[in-house]
């Protein structure tokens, strides 16, 4: 009768555990959408205290999976002491006997079932995950609360069934066993890092941004933006500092196609729109929501003290989860090419000894090392197409922008007759201050 009855004991305990694990690897894998229509349509209200405290219950099933297993364990291990009278011997088989029942009738066919079928496995096992975790109370808590003590430096799962380690990790095996492709893993990867980027590391500086200044003409910002390839620039005041609003570019157009002539000599500054001010150290996921909420393309960025940072734009913050952004614009050209009449097309990264080597010079600068920064450093603001400097001798003249940002991505390179070098040095600039 006790042997019955302990191998009764043992059954009932890994069907238990067997019935638990299933409904925590259900309750695990259903989407909380999904719960929340089983909830309307069943109307169970232990379902919908478990949707209210999922951690606790969770807690309470691992907590009771644990206790079934190890009370069938328990009970084998008695069953086999009765009918051998070995303890060692008995140890052995009820441990070889529970590790294979553990791992099949407890570990792996409950999980399966519970992932397949989990909206009816948690309509069935509402109730009794409820149960469980009244009948147990804080205890399980108090449990994580201690091995959270212990291991002080791990992460706590705290608010959902799976912390965002262990998804990435489960993502990074999806990925490994091709079960998904590479670039559809990085694409989530940067979903997940949306919310730790600051909108400081994809804003656009303030010393690349391109502004016209208030009281210029609509005819001036109609140019700007042809040759600056932007469709919305800020408009200034006495500094970067002193953002009057935006200009847009079809605004501008609006305001010149088939109207009167006058109004290419209007003032800009009717034409602009308020500003978006956003501070610098605001998450990016946060940014792209508003701006999404608010129909805005395009934010201020603004530092601690109030100056003006930067700005950034939607495509910005999409780029951080997608990557770059290339339109169909966009070439490849060698870094030189040689070109009539001994000018040469440079690319802006070129190196400035490199374009020195080219007319036979020693070019060295302290602060810049690219083409391009050398011809904004010389300029004294963010070059643009048509924008033209003379250093050592050496014309440059920005040719084309390339890339979302548009900037300058090749320069036209010629020498000059000496006798012309500071002349059009001077020229050239006062030109280009002119165009802006």
């Amino acid at each position: 009768m006790t042997i019955w009855l302990l191998g009764l004991m043992a059954l009932l305990f890994a069907l238990t555990a067997a019935l638990v694990t299933a409904a925590e690897a259900a309750f695990s894998y259903l989407p909380r959408q999904e719960g929340e229509v089983l909830v309307q349509e069943s109307r169970t209200p232990s379902l919908r205290r478990i949707l209210e405290a999922p951690v606790a219950h969770m807690h309470a099933l691992r907590f009771w999976r644990v206790w079934f297993e190890m009370a069938g364990a328990v009970a084998v291990a008695i069953l086999f002491h009765d009918l051998l009278d070995n303890v060692w011997l008995a140890g052995l088989l009820a441990t070889a006997v529970m590790a294979a029942v553990g791992f099949v009738i407890v570990g792996v066919s409950p999980r399966q079932l519970g992932r397949m079928h989990a909206p009816a496995v948690v309509r069935l096992t509402a109730g009794l995950v409820a149960t469980l975790c009244t009948v147990l109370g804080p205890i399980p808590r108090w449990l994580v609360q201690i091995g959270s003590s212990i291991t002080p430096g791990a992460a706590r799962d705290e608010a959902a069934f799976f912390t965002q380690e262990e998804f990435r990790e489960l993502l990074s095996r999806a990925s490994d066993a091709e079960m998904i492709e590479d670039n559809e893993a990085e694409l989530i990867h940067s979903v997940f890092e949306l919310g730790d980027t600051k909108v400081r590391s994809v804003m656009v500086p303030r010393t690349d941004m391109v502004t016209i200044e208030s009281g210029s003409t609509l005819n001036q910002a109609m140019s700007l933006f042809l040759r600056s390839g932007y469709s919305r620039i800020p408009v200034i005041g006495e500094s970067s500092d002193d953002i009057k609003g935006l200009l847009y570019l079809k605004d501008v157009v609006a305001s010149l196609h088939g109207r009167p002539a006058s109004n290419l000599s209007r003032p800009v500054d009717g034409d602009c729109r308020p500003a978006r001010y956003v501070p610098e150290s605001k998450p990016v996921g946060d940014l792209l929501r508003e701006l999404q909420r608010e129909s805005t393309h395009v934010a201020i960025v603004i530092d601690e003290y109030g100056g003006t940072a930067g700005l950034v734009t939607l495509e910005d913050l999409i780029e951080e989860i997608v990557g770059e952004i290339v339109d169909e614009y966009d070439s490849e050209v060698p870094e030189q090419e040689r070109l009539a009449d001994g000018e040469y097309r440079v690319s802006a990264r070129m190196g400035i000894d490199d374009l020195g080597e080219l007319f036979g010079l020693d070019l060295d600068d302290e602060e810049v090392d690219t083409v391009g920064g050398l011809l904004a450093k010389t300029l004294g603001r963010v070059p643009i197409v048509g924008s033209e400097v003379t250093i050592d001798g050496i014309g440059l003249r920005a040719e084309r922008v390339e890339g979302r940002r548009n900037r300058v991505s090749h320069v036209i390179a010629y020498r000059l007759p000496p006798e012309n070098t500071e002349q059009d040095e001077r020229e050239t600039i006062e030109a280009d201050n002119e165009r802006r």
